[in-house]
């Protein structure tokens, strides 16, 4: 029989295609009871990433991911503050993976204020950021474009970055659970995260607080794997625990702090 987290990603795969599945069909999938396919969806339900029904489940309205453009224009103050929160880790002359998506592309603007760095990256965006910056030493990766989120994905990506070995991963993520999981909409975002984080020193997570709770349907890592977490704001107690529980480094803005990125 298949573990929890084998039968939940196949779960999540199959409610992910179809609009609905019944607790049958999860079942036969799963090669397990309907009992145990309950309380896998019981779990599912409560961690925010399917809805249950009278026989079966779906995927809420939230899980299907929004655009680049639209993602890039949501909480915009919020994303700037943990961003800038970056300066603090990362010093002139550093190396690191910078990870795709929308609240990466805010943390390329506050490493202008660097200088000497070498970035590895699969975020065209943030490629375009840097492009005109001098004593900078930009790498951007193989693979296809996903124009979801502007990220070079694929196997090539993850072969491309697992070439180097950098002081950090910086990264971000759709969500975090309540036990610690990160979250994402597409399995291809996966890959190239979890190779920037095998072949770097130190890991950077950025996520600005509206990504507390799960917002994601695969997971693409866990807390444990994470060393700094960079956000707008304090979070619960509950999750400070959990950051203290896997020795992450919380970094949040200082009282009365303005946000300074480099336009």
């Amino acid at each position: 029989m298949k573990r929890s987290h084998e039968r939940h990603a196949v779960i999540l795969a199959m409610v992910n295609e179809d609009q609905f599945v019944s607790i049958e069909a999860m079942a036969q999938a799963c090669q397990t009871s309907t009992q145990t396919i309950r309380r896998d969806l019981a779990k599912l339900s409560e961690d925010g990433r399917i809805l249950r029904y009278h026989g079966g489940a779906r995927l809420p309205e939230v899980d299907r991911a929004p655009s680049y453009a639209t993602r890039s224009a949501s909480y915009v103050q919020e994303k700037t503050a943990a961003a800038t929160l970056i300066l603090d880790v990362i010093s002139d002359g550093a190396s690191l993976f910078l990870a795709g998506g929308s609240t990466l592309g805010c943390v390329a603007r506050a490493l202008l204020r660097r200088s000497g760095l070498t970035i590895v990256t699969n975020n065209l965006h943030a490629a375009m950021t840097f492009y005109d910056k001098e004593g900078f030493r930009v790498h951007l990766v193989e693979g296809w474009l996903r124009t979801a989120s502007g990220s070079l994905v694929g196997n090539r990506t993850a072969e491309s970055i697992s070439m180097f070995s950098l002081d950090f991963s910086v990264i971000s993520t759709r969500g975090i659970t309540s036990d610690g999981w990160l979250l994402e909409y597409d399995q291809d975002l996966v890959q190239p995260v979890e190779a920037m984080i095998a072949n770097s020193r130190t890991s950077v997570l950025v996520a600005d607080s509206s990504k507390f709770g799960s917002t994601g349907i695969v997971r693409a890592g866990h807390l444990k794997d994470i060393d700094h977490f960079l956000t707008n704001e304090r979070p619960s107690p509950e999750f400070e625990a959990l950051l203290d529980k896997h020795g992450v480094r919380l970094h949040v803005p200082e009282a009365g702090r303005v946000p300074d990125v480099q336009k």
